[in-house]
């Protein structure tokens, strides 16, 4: 996986490095979908962080965008938001629509039961 952070304003200091890159890598064991993560960090108005992730994963591409006076809070958000869009491409990736659902083990042994006994 290709990973790469940039500060607009800034240097990235090692704890913040180290804090995406453990969180791309436990989304990536997760997932495993994500190919490539560009992540961005600003500070708007010499107050508020600002960090954009854009992760490119299997056949798509996801953004997120959070923003907190804590840089830390805004890694926080931002990893949420796109571990929930990681999370929707998995479940869509697993359960294509017009798949049929498993039954579960206690209807099968049933139905294998009935189909013996009208035998």
């Amino acid at each position: 996986m290709n990973i790469n952070i940039t500060n607009r304003n800034d240097k990235v200091s090692p704890a913040v490095r180290e804090k995406i890159e453990a969180w791309l890598e436990e989304s990536q064991k997760r997932y495993n979908v994500i190919t490539s993560a560009q992540v961005t960090i600003e500070k708007n108005n010499g107050k508020e962080e600002v960090v954009e992730a854009t992760i490119h994963a299997t056949g798509k591409d996801l953004f997120a965008k959070a923003s907190d006076e804590n840089l830390y809070a805004a890694l926080d958000a931002l990893s949420h938001k796109i571990d929930k869009q990681l999370a929707k491409i998995r479940d869509i990736q697993t359960n294509k629509k017009g798949t049929s659902k498993p039954l579960p083990a206690a209807e099968e042994s049933v139905g294998d039961e009935l189909e013996e006994m009208e035998d």
